[in-house]
């Protein structure tokens, strides 16, 4: 029995030009109505994917900025928050500003170091890609890369948190086993839930990495893959 569902925000909820069709937000709705949390899971803010909840209600809890804040959409309330330290961000500052930097806050992205606490710094990575790693290896900075806009972008978060840790603070405050949620996923940072989650499919529009470690896939974001889990729950 599913009690939960987790899907990408980016490549799976939403498509190719930034929408939710209308058939994927009623089957949403009808599994919510049976007792099921829908979650959503974003490399960016909350605030962006709550844009798309004003008008029609449909998301209980969105794990945002890689789980670098879990938020109760139900409650209005933060259950997690994890955010950079300030030896990372002091590294970061001191060795890498030759590199288009973007930092993460609770609700906004910015181009220059903020006041505010930071939960995500994205880094575009260029011509000098080993040298990039190799730097931040140097200075022991854990950072992932992934595909945004076709180009490579290096991201550090806490060493605290991922996609699955968010995922795993909701089933735990809700009492919800693992084998009772269902993902969605499309994007690199989905790889630990697509690790930790039996029950999961990719979208036939995911990055490559999530399709050699599955065969378990559903139609493209353009073709609701999505909808199309939801209607066999």
């Amino acid at each position: 029995m599913t009690k939960m569902v987790i899907c990408s925000f980016y490549n799976a909820l939403i498509d190719s030009e930034d929408a939710i069709p209308t058939s994927t937000m009623l089957e949403i709705e009808r599994i919510r109505n049976s007792g099921i949390l829908f979650v959503v899971g974003t490399n960016r803010t909350y605030q962006e994917v709550l844009e798309y909840n004003r008008d029609f209600p449909f998301v209980d809890y969105i794990v945002s900025l890689n789980g670098g804040i879990v938020y109760d959409v139900n409650q209005n309330e933060i259950l997690v928050k994890h955010k950079i330290s300030q030896s990372t961000k002091k590294k970061i500052i001191e060795n890498f500003s030759e590199y288009s930097t973007t930092f993460y806050t609770e609700k906004k992205k910015k181009s220059t170091l903020p006041e505010e606490d930071i939960y995500k710094i994205e880094m575009k990575v260029g011509k000098e890609e080993k040298t990039l790693y190799e730097k931040l290896q140097k200075y022991k900075i854990e950072y992932t890369v992934f595909q945004k806009d076709r180009k490579k972008v290096v991201e550090i978060v806490s060493n605290k948190c991922n996609m699955f840790t968010g995922v795993d603070r909701i089933s735990l405050k809700n009492n919800i086993p693992l084998n009772q949620i269902v993902c969605v996923c499309a994007n690199d940072s989905d790889m630990v839930l697509v690790n930790n989650i039996s029950n999961h499919f990719i979208m036939e529009n995911s990055v490559d990495s999530l399709k050699q470690i599955t065969n378990k896939m559903t139609s493209s974001h353009n073709q609701k893959g999505l909808e199309k889990v939801l209607k066999e729950i």
